[in-house]
C-alpha cells in the first residue's frame, strides 16, 4: 500500500493460512511499524469472537534535542538505553503494544455491530513509560457500549493522566495534576501539516524537531474520528479503508500484478453490486484452477 502525500509505504502479507497467519511491516520517514497476527475465532449464541494473537511494534526516529527536554531529564533513569545515531541526529524509541479481541454481534437477527473488548497495553522499552487502556464490553443493561477508559504511566509506576473517551468518536486525556475544573471541556491540539512527501529521512527528523507539540496542562483531544465520505460508502468504511483498494492512475505502474486493488469483485463488492461481484468471484476461482490443474500436468511454460 502506497500513499503519495502520507510518506509511506506498507507490506502486509498472509504467510500461511492454516493457522491464518499474517505479517505486516510499514515504513515511514521517520518511524517502521511491524506486525504479526494469528487469529482464533469462535462461534457462541448469535456472535462470532475473533481473537488476535501477535504484537505490534513501532520504532520512532526522534531529533536528539528531545533527549535534553526537561520532561525526559526529571523522569530519571531510563529502562534501555536509546539506539542513538549522531551522524544523523536521531534516537529511536521502541514501542510495543497486544492486540485486542473483536465481537460481531448480531449475526442472527441480521443487524450487524461489532466492538472491541479487552485491555490495550502500550509499553515504552526506552523509558519504561506505560499506558493502559479498557475497551469495555456492552453489558446486559445497555451501559458501556464502544467506552474506553484507561491511564499512562510513567516508569516509576506513577499515575500521569486518566484517558477516557469512545472508540467511535474521540479520546481524551486528563492530566492528574491538570489545572482548572474537573468540568472543562477538552482542548483540541493543533497538529502540525503533513511532510511533504520529497523530503528525505534526514529532513523529517528535523521536521520533528521543528513541528513538536506542547501538551497542555489541561484536559486535551488524543484522538478523534475524521469525517467519512459518504459516495459510494455502502458499508460506512473509513478513507483509509477505502483507498485500499484504490488504484488511481498514476500508482498503477507501481503496484504487483496480484494486489488486491486489481480484483473487480472486490470493488463491485464494496459499492454494492452483489451480483457483479459473484460473477467476477466464480470467474477469478475458476481460472485459478484451472490454472491450477495445467500447472500440476505439466502444461505451463515455467
Amino acid at each position: 500500500y502506497v500513499h503519495h502525500d502520507k510518506c509511506y509505504c506498507a507490506l502486509s502479507e498472509q504467510v500461511e493460512h492454516h493457522l491464518p497467519i499474517s505479517a505486516c511491516w510499514v515504513e515511514g520517514k521517520n518511524y517502521v511499524y511491524h506486525a504479526d497476527t494469528n487469529i482464533k475465532s469462535k462461534f457462541n449464541s448469535g456472535s462470532l469472537t475473533v481473537v488476535p494473537t501477535g504484537v505490534c511494534q513501532v520504532e520512532l526516529k526522534l531529533p536528539l534535542a528531545f533527549l535534553d527536554h526537561d520532561d525526559k531529564k526529571n523522569a530519571g533513569a531510563a529502562c534501555q538505553l536509546p539506539h542513538i545515531n549522531e551522524a544523523e541526529g536521531y534516537f529511536t524509541e521502541h514501542y510495543k503494544w497486544n492486540k485486542l479481541t473483536t465481537n460481531v454481534n448480531g449475526i442472527m437477527i441480521a443487524n450487524f455491530w461489532i466492538e472491541h473488548v479487552g485491555d490495550l497495553d502500550v509499553l515504552n522499552h526506552h523509558s519504561g513509560d506505560c499506558t493502559k487502556i479498557t475497551f469495555m464490553q456492552l453489558g446486559w443493561t445497555g451501559h458501556n457500549k464502544f467506552k474506553v477508559t484507561g491511564e499512562a504511566l510513567d516508569h516509576q509506576g506513577n499515575k500521569v493522566y486518566d484517558i477516557a473517551g469512545d472508540w467511535t468518536s474521540k479520546l481524551m486525556a486528563h492530566p492528574v495534576d491538570a489545572t482548572g475544573s474537573a468540568t472543562q471541556e477538552a482542548e483540541t491540539i493543533k497538529c502540525p501539516s503533513h511532510m511533504d512527501d520529497t523530503v528525505s529521512a534526514d529532513d523529517a527528523v528535523k521536521y520533528a524537531a521543528s513541528n513538536s507539540i506542547q501538551v497542555p496542562r489541561t484536559p486535551f483531544v488524543l484522538w478523534k474520528i475524521n469525517d467519512r465520505q459518504t459516495k459510494n460508502n455502502t458499508y460506512n468504511l473509513t478513507t483509509y479503508a477505502m483507498s485500499l483498494n484504490d488504484k488511481p492512475a498514476e500508482l498503477v505502474p507501481y503496484l504487483c500484478p496480484n494486489d488486491s486493488c486489481f480484483h473487480p469483485n472486490q470493488h463491485a463488492m464494496e459499492t454494492g453490486e452483489y451480483e457483479l461481484a459473484d460473477t467476477e468471484k466464480s470467474w477469478l476461482k475458476n481460472k485459478q484452477q484451472v490454472t491450477c490443474c495445467c500447472c500440476e500436468q505439466g502444461e505451463l511454460k515455467a
